[in-house]
């Protein structure tokens, strides 16, 4: 976990400069508009380790709240032919269309607009709302960076899921798991 904790600090240190460069936090405190789609995006293992720690240090109460939450997700999803292996070849992409828009499309760990995990969120969470560097392309939240994002020198986002992958091969992972079904399982160990 020391190569993943290592990322997160690299990761902090470029976001940073972004701020700096573009001025400020491209957010504003009350959105939370990127987290609503979100029950079939992929996680790591790596990431699920670390999310694990901040879910654990959750009260009873929380916990269960999410798990419940996860599952709500993971029932609609089952009941239109979806299940966690069927999910990821196409990374949830198709699979989110189903929650889309509803509650079951939600983080399980967005708790009132607030995320519940902060300091142990995924990558992607870390870096969304900034240009990143996605393959090939340029991604951004629809909402930020608006007319500006190719003035700024992207988050390497490709590489911090690159890094992601070879760390989870390292813990002997080769796959990575819809964020509801991950939930549910970090919560039902």
């Amino acid at each position: 976990m020391k190569a993943y904790y290592e990322l997160v600090d690299e990761i902090q240190r470029d976001v940073e400069r972004l701020r700096e460069e573009s001025g400020g936090v491209p957010c504003p405190s009350d959105c939370f508009s990127c987290c609503r789609n979100t029950s079939t995006m992929a996680i790591s293992e790596v990431e699920a380790r670390d999310l694990k720690v901040g879910l654990d240090a959750l009260p009873a109460e929380l916990r269960t709240h999410i798990h419940q939450k996860a599952e709500r997700s993971i029932k609609k999803l089952k009941a239109h032919g979806y299940d966690a292996e069927d999910i990821m070849p196409d990374a949830g992409m198709k699979a989110i269309e189903v929650v889309k828009g509803t509650p079951e499309g939600e983080c399980p760990m967005l708790i009132g607009g607030v995320c519940s995990v902060y300091e142990h969120r995924p990558v992607i969470c870390r870096v969304w709302g900034y240009p990143i560097q996605n393959s090939n392309e340029l991604a951004c939240c629809h909402k930020t960076f608006i007319g500006k994002r190719r003035q700024f020198r992207p988050l390497n986002y490709t590489r911090y899921w690159r890094v992601c992958q070879d760390l989870s091969r390292e813990l002997g992972a080769t796959q990575k798991t819809p964020n509801c079904y991950l939930v549910s399982q970090l919560l039902s160990e």
